[in-house]
């Protein structure tokens, strides 16, 4: 494999540097070449963060070029509206569909758009697919909200030609996350990876 970029965004404390770790040695095991980078931004404060994750044969620097991510995993609906331009031509999104209205909004001065509105732009505007659900639903299922970006992952497993397989994916997991949190992270992974093959008809 020459090349594979996913861009991660979301906000301050939802996971995105976590998720971009466990899926970075992921590839890592599974014999790529990889390179890891970020922008933290205003995280503490609940602001904007990005994630790049990067591996192939011909990945050297840390950061995705625009146009050129194969996925955009966003754990924000908005987030993944900031960072659309990243995403290639047929790419595809994979979102949390659970809003965090910025401040802006919460003052009344702005509107957040309807998850229908930032679909059509995803899938019209930018020519991308889309697999967008309440990931917070299925974590809290799980047992925690901590665990949405597992359930993310797990759902990005199913994305056609994604190259990392479960088990690679799934061991990274066991062995990042506490030893009391394993079954729950589990739990959540699998959850991920059957509303995926439920929005993708596999």
């Amino acid at each position: 494999m020459r090349e594979y970029n996913i861009v991660i965004t979301g906000v301050g404390g939802q996971g995105v540097l976590t998720a971009s770790n466990i899926l970075g040695w992921a590839a890592l095991r599974a014999g790529h070449k990889v390179r890891l980078g970020e922008v933290h931004g205003m995280s503490q404060r609940f602001g904007s963060v990005i994630s790049y994750v990067r591996f192939g044969e011909d990945v050297y620097g840390a950061m995705v070029p625009e146009g050129k991510a194969d996925v955009l995993m966003s754990f924000e609906p908005v987030e993944a509206l900031r960072y659309i331009n990243y995403l290639k031509k047929g790419g595809m999104v994979v979102v949390n569909t659970s809003p965090i209205p910025p401040v802006q909004v919460s003052m009344g001065k702005a509107t957040y758009p309807s998850i229908e509105e930032i679909k059509k732009v995803v899938e019209e505007d930018f020519k991308a697919k889309w697999i967008g659900f309440n990931a917070e639903k299925l974590a809290l299922e799980a047992g925690h909200v901590v665990t949405t970006n597992t359930v993310l992952i797990g759902a990005l497993t199913q994305v056609p030609e994604f190259p990392l397989g479960e088990d690679h994916v799934r061991e990274v997991i066991r062995i990042s996350v506490p030893p009391k949190a394993v079954d729950m992270n589990m739990k959540a992974f699998d959850l991920g990876i059957k509303a995926a093959k439920e929005i993708l008809g596999l």
